[in-house]
């Protein structure tokens, strides 16, 4: 069985808060939103695009552009 001292547990204790503390920094970072461009034609599209129910087919998709 090994035997930890209270040294090696405040040296687990400090590399953990170390590595929480880079996740961190890489959540923040890789967080981004769209551009304004891209939601303009997002949106755009949603409002193009027709889905009708067909007798013969299930769905019918236009886009009425």
């Amino acid at each position: 069985m090994a035997i930890f001292t209270h040294f090696d547990f405040q040296e687990l204790t400090d590399n953990e808060n170390n590595l929480n503390h880079q996740l961190h920094q890489e959540k923040k970072e890789v967080q981004h939103s769209p551009s304004k461009i891209s939601v303009q034609n997002i949106l755009a599209f949603s409002k193009a695009l027709s889905i009708r129910k067909s007798d013969n087919f299930s769905f019918i998709e236009n886009v009425l552009n």
